[in-house]
């Protein structure tokens, strides 16, 4: 009973975690920012929850230090083509999430460009 206790936690220690989220490339927005989703998402009927990054191209100045990339949770209706944000978090040159903004999201769907970055994960999921 022993060693079969040791060799399963010698076996879970060795074992690394296949359900870790990566982020996926969708594509480049015409000023040149670079938009990724998680590879995981949530589905239900039509609904899609995930979380897509937006990497500025040129850093965005504010009082409080550079943005660098932005990601945003967000639902996206695939049968009406729109999204709804749900949080959205601004990160720093310092890769700090202190500048992040906090939306009621789940609502209100609203239709976006398709050349923006919505467009592209709706486009890109749907």
């Amino acid at each position: 009973m022993k060693r079969f206790t040791l060799l399963s936690l010698l076996m879970l220690s060795l074992a690394h975690p296949c359900f870790a989220s990566q982020w996926r490339e969708l594509g480049n927005t015409p000023n040149g920012n670079l938009i990724s989703v998680l590879d995981t998402q949530i589905r239900k009927g039509d609904i899609i929850t995930t979380r897509i990054r937006n990497d500025l191209s040129e850093p965005k100045q504010t009082e409080n230090g550079h943005i660098t990339h932005i990601e945003a949770d967000l639902q996206i209706n695939c049968s009406k083509k729109t999204v709804s944000p749900i949080r959205t978090f601004l990160f720093d040159d310092q890769g700090s999430a202190a500048l992040s903004v906090n939306l009621r999201g789940g609502r209100d769907f609203i239709k976006k460009n398709e050349d923006s970055s919505f467009g592209l994960a709706i486009k890109e999921l749907c």
